[in-house]
């Protein structure tokens, strides 16, 4: 007689994809607010960082690119920034009001 083979479960993947999922800091990175200040081109962007005060270039994560998410100038942002480079970074949050709550100085 053929033996019959056993049945696999799925397992459920334990990450989570909510709308704050953004939030969640990984390994070696740091979230900062900044404000769109350059439309470049291939998806690129400059943006001010609130916390360090400096421009870095940018690109739109892949949950922003997948849901067209238009990201226009003075825009304000959350970039996440790797501990290894801290020049570029990676657009994971478009703030839908103007001005989010926690940005309180706003560069003249």
């Amino acid at each position: 007689m053929a033996k019959k083979k056993p049945q696999h479960q799925k397992q459920k993947s334990t990450s989570s994809t909510g709308s704050n999922s953004f939030e969640k800091n990984k390994p070696n990175t740091i979230l900062c607010e900044a404000q769109v200040v350059e439309v470049l081109p291939n998806t690129k962007f400059k943006v001010l960082l609130k916390d360090f005060d400096t421009v870095i270039d940018a690109t739109p994560s892949g949950k922003i690119r997948l849901n067209h998410i238009r990201i226009l100038k003075g825009d304000f942002v959350t970039v996440e920034l790797s501990t290894y480079d801290l020049t570029k970074g990676r657009i994971v949050f478009r703030h839908k009001t103007n001005k989010p709550s926690n940005f309180n100085n706003e560069q003249k």
